[in-house]
């Protein structure tokens, strides 16, 4: 898979300032995932991959809750904030890999990947990745995945293209803003990101542009039976109390 994200500042030259602008708490997400595999037979103890980990905050938090966690991405700067995260909690570890062409070094009772497979826009390597967490589970596995809803984004991007967040740093402040247009044909989001640094009086400007490509739940239903997965089921929220994401699919299949 060609690394479609290689550039985005997000993950690579802004990878320090993930943890800061995206900062919603993970605790009740965790919840919901530990509750969704413990009722599919996978309880602490348990091997599982956060594929797309980012900087790690799911991977420790599964950790500390005393699963066996390995997780992986793609980028290196993202990795090495999720190992500067504070300490590892016992069964913790992270590695570098592309998740079209890694084969892990031994299968996993659980797999969460959560909003990565939007950066994937090639069928081909969609169906790879699908196919290599089949693989990469063992028999009766789970996979607990969440992807971007093709129509309700469509709907939020339409009404409230931007999104703007301030914050203060130690020695200056940071500002980002995002802007979405809308490719319906290809049921995809180009975003348009700018951060802005200002240390010492100066202030320094970071564009890019990238793309993201939706889903739809009868294409992700498609190609998770496809790969190999049963007992798909579709939820609205992670968790019973939790706030429901209406701009996204939460998958739960197992192989």
């Amino acid at each position: 898979m060609p690394p479609e994200d290689a550039c985005r500042p997000f993950y690579h030259r802004f990878a320090w300032a993930y943890d800061l602008l995206v900062a919603d708490a993970v605790g009740p997400h965790v919840d919901f995932i530990q509750e969704t595999l413990g009722r599919r037979a996978v309880a602490p103890g348990s091997a599982i991959l956060d594929a797309g980990c980012g900087t790690g905050r799911y991977a420790r938090e599964l950790a500390r809750r005393g699963f066996q966690v390995l997780g992986v991405d793609r980028s290196p700067e993202l990795i090495a904030q999720a190992r500067a995260g504070g300490g590892e909690p016992r069964g913790l570890r992270f590695a570098v890999a592309d998740l079209a062409t890694w084969s892990p070094p031994r299968p996993f009772d659980g797999i969460l990947c959560r909003g990565v497979l939007n950066d994937v826009l090639d069928d081909a390597a969609r169906d790879a990745i699908l196919g290599g967490f089949a693989r990469a589970l063992c028999p009766g596995g789970v996979l607990v995945l969440d992807v971007r809803d093709w129509e309700p984004s469509a709907a939020r991007y339409a009404v409230s293209p931007v999104s703007e967040r301030s914050l203060p740093l130690p020695d200056g402040t940071l500002h980002f803003r995002s802007e979405i247009a809308l490719d319906r044909a290809g049921q995809r989001l180009l975003a348009h990101e700018c951060f802005t640094v200002a240390r010492g009086g100066v202030e320094q400007r970071h564009l890019f542009d990238f793309v993201m490509r939706c889903w739809t739940w009868d294409e992700l239903h498609a190609r998770l039976t496809a790969a190999g997965f049963h007992h798909l089921e579709r939820r609205l929220t992670y968790g019973p109390a939790g706030r429901p994401f209406t701009d996204r699919l939460i998958a739960i299949a197992t192989t």
